[in-house]
């Protein structure tokens, strides 16, 4: 994965409320950044794979997949594809007093702008 992928994870780990964050692109290795310290590395290692290979199945199924969000009791991953290909997920407590949906809106347009 590129230089600036990884630069703009490690830059955004203290953003407060952000669980962890995750790049796929096909073909490459995906980063993946823990942000909290009740989040293992492990954990959100293997739930950012399980994102990257739920993509290739909604293409396959024809379901949109520029942006798609799983959403769990307190927590919720937003994910968005680049044209490249190139895909971000954002995971993020659902209490919006915690994390904003503008914050997400801001990460999302720094990752689009890379």
């Amino acid at each position: 994965m590129s230089a600036p992928f990884s630069a703009w994870l490690e830059s955004k780990a203290a953003t407060p409320g952000l669980l962890g964050l995750g790049v796929y692109a096909p073909g490459k290795d995906p980063l993946v950044r823990t942000c909290a310290s009740d989040v293992p590395q492990a954990a959100l290692e293997n739930a950012w794979r399980c994102v990257a290979e739920t993509i290739p199945v909604l293409q396959l199924n024809e379901f949109p997949t520029a942006g798609f969000r799983f959403v769990f009791g307190q927590a919720f991953v937003h994910c968005e594809r680049r044209p490249d290909g190139t895909c971000v997920g954002i995971c993020a407590p659902r209490d919006s007093s915690v994390f904003s949906a503008d914050e997400l809106e801001r990460l999302l347009a720094e990752f689009h702008a890379l």
